[in-house]
């Protein structure tokens, strides 16, 4: 009679699986443990490199040293570069010249904010951020790819990874209008933005005027501007500058970008902090647990051992026979626990992101593998060592007695 394929395995090999096979409650529940302890695992450092990069994201994104925005906006502006909460602050462009006059100061540029209505381009409202094509050092070093070709006479727009368009365009208060390129992700609230050049702001302006939609400012693009950018000489202190420009300029606030970083890196740390010790309690909680039932099960099977050295095999083959049943519910369970992971955490990574209020960019796919491939190992090889109690009993007990 031709052998199944089990039955063509090394003795070992067909013994473990035919006991997994047989015991099959036994081996769900070894198996939901590794499952849990690896998609947690998994989960904590997909969301620790996310973050990570979000930091990174932010830094890049913010590109200049000092922000200067209306006094009493400041969370309002931190909220539009963290999280592309839409919104609109106003202050007289005069002081750009005030500004660029500030000792220290080596670059200035200003942006003006618009939001506009949940359009056809989103679920959501967007922020619309008007800049200064000539005078601009940031926005224009992001794009990651054209999408059209930009002329003197062009609309030059940006738009964010996360913004949907539609033929390379988007529609703002019944206008299309087309894109230029497309910014690079970087896990912050810019993602879900679209910048363009003063122009074609104030097309953009006059269209929603036209539709009724009304702005804290009576002006237009020419005499509003919402932030500043300010780009200071490498020899100066930042605090310094600031501080010189609040004493030039009234009714601003000046946000100061390292410490702007630094306030939310330490946030950040503190969640991969928590992230990693819930990931260590929650492995060394799965090997005690692991090998706890090991242990029992070893009692249980005492019989069994017995009958299999009576028909004459060797406790190291016992032990080759134990240690490869933890294998095979290790790294099942392992494959299970990471493939759940991924289904939660990919499909929501946006809706995590906003939970955790923190700029939050996902890992790439081979990021994603190299974890997944690292976690699958660890789960393995942990459930595996719990199971070496059980064998190193085995070795020291000769368990004839038991056979009746």
């Amino acid at each position: 009679m031709e052998k199944t394929l089990i039955e063509k395995l090394p003795v070992e090999k067909f013994l473990a699986v035919s006991n997994l096979s047989k015991k099959f409650y036994r081996t769900v529940s070894i198996g939901i443990i590794v499952a849990i302890s690896s998609a947690v695992l998994f989960a904590s450092l997909v969301l620790s490199l996310s973050l990570k990069s979000g930091i990174k994201g932010l830094c890049s994104r913010l590109g200049a040293d000092l922000l200067v925005v209306p006094e009493g906006y400041e969370k309002g502006a931190e909220n539009v570069l963290l999280f592309g909460e839409p919104n609109y602050f106003y202050m007289e462009r005069s002081i750009i010249d005030l500004i660029r006059n500030v000792k220290g100061v080596e670059k200035v540029s200003p942006q003006f904010y618009l939001t506009s209505l949940s359009e056809s381009c989103c679920d959501f409202p967007v922020q619309i951020i008007g800049f200064d094509s000539e005078t601009d050092f940031v926005v224009q070093s992001w794009a990651r790819n054209r999408l059209s070709k930009i002329t003197h006479d062009s609309e030059m727009l940006f738009s964010g990874s996360n913004v949907s368009l539609t033929r390379g365009s988007i529609k703002f208060f019944g206008s299309e209008h087309k894109i230029s390129s497309r910014l690079s992700k970087s896990g912050t609230g810019m993602d879900n933005a679209i910048f363009c050049d003063m122009k074609s702001l104030q097309k953009i302006f006059d269209d929603a005027k036209l539709k009724g939609f009304g702005f804290i400012s009576d002006g237009d693009t020419e005499s509003k501007i919402s932030t500043v950018l300010v780009k200071i000489s490498s020899d100066v202190s930042s605090d310094a500058v600031a501080l010189r420009i609040k004493n030039a300029v009234s009714g601003i606030q000046v946000i100061v970008g390292d410490k702007f970083i630094k306030s939310f890196s330490g946030r950040i740390s503190s969640f991969l902090a928590f992230f990693y010790s819930i990931s260590v309690l929650v492995l060394l909680t799965s090997i005690f647990s692991l090998g706890l039932i090991f242990s029992i099960s070893f009692n249980e099977r005492r019989r069994e051992f017995s009958i299999l050295r009576v028909l004459g095999v060797s406790r190291t083959l016992l032990r080759r026979i134990l240690l490869f049943e933890s294998f095979i519910v290790g790294g099942g369970g392992s494959i299970a626990g990471i493939a759940t992971a991924v289904l939660v955490v990919i499909p929501f990574n946006a809706l995590i992101s906003e939970k955790m209020s923190l700029p939050f960019s996902m890992c790439g796919i081979e990021v994603l593998l190299i974890l997944a491939v690292a976690v699958f190992f660890i789960c393995t090889i942990a459930c595996v060592l719990a199971s070496v109690n059980a064998a190193v009993r085995l070795s020291k007990t000769e368990p004839y007695g038991d056979v009746k």
